[in-house]
């Protein structure tokens, strides 16, 4: 009889054991899992730095030429140092829109002007004295960036 019931306890630690086996390769598994996934989130993020970069410059570009629209113009006065002067023409507009697409290389820029401050409701034209927000997006493959920019309402003096 001795021998049937030390049989029995054989088998029971042998079961104890595979499920120590299968629970810590389990365990070794999930976290190789966790591991690959935060490495593959990094690898991305580092991939896109430059669909982001191309993103902010585009819509800087379009924020640099909203600013430009609003306060400036591009009449030739020889007089000056560079053979332009930057007058002071709310409304008046000598300079086109940039182009949406930069040479080809799936760079995009959207600009909307408004003329509220929160930058809601109907879009208006850039040119408009009633234009005093506008906000300026640049996309590249997936990535989009934005600026938003807010003109004061009163005319700037420069000497």
């Amino acid at each position: 009889m001795k021998s049937a019931g030390g049989c029995k306890q054989r088998n029971r630690s042998g079961q104890a054991m595979l499920v120590a086996v299968l629970s810590l390769g389990g365990a070794i598994l999930g976290a190789t899992t966790v591991a690959g996934l935060l490495t593959l989130y990094q690898i991305r993020a580092t991939t896109d730095t430059e669909n982001s970069a191309k993103a902010i410059f585009a819509a800087d570009a379009g924020a640099e030429w909203v600013r430009f629209d609003h306060y400036c113009s591009t009449d030739v006065d020889p007089s000056s140092a560079n053979g332009y002067r930057c007058e002071i023409i709310p409304g008046e507009s000598d300079y086109d829109l940039p182009t949406s697409t930069f040479s080809g290389n799936g760079v995009t820029m959207q600009i909307n002007c408004y003329s509220n401050t929160s930058a809601s409701g109907a879009t208006v034209s850039c040119s408009d004295t009633s234009m005093i927000a506008a906000i300026t997006s640049g996309i590249s493959f997936g990535s989009e960036r934005a600026f938003y920019t807010s003109f004061s309402t009163s005319t700037p003096n420069y000497p």
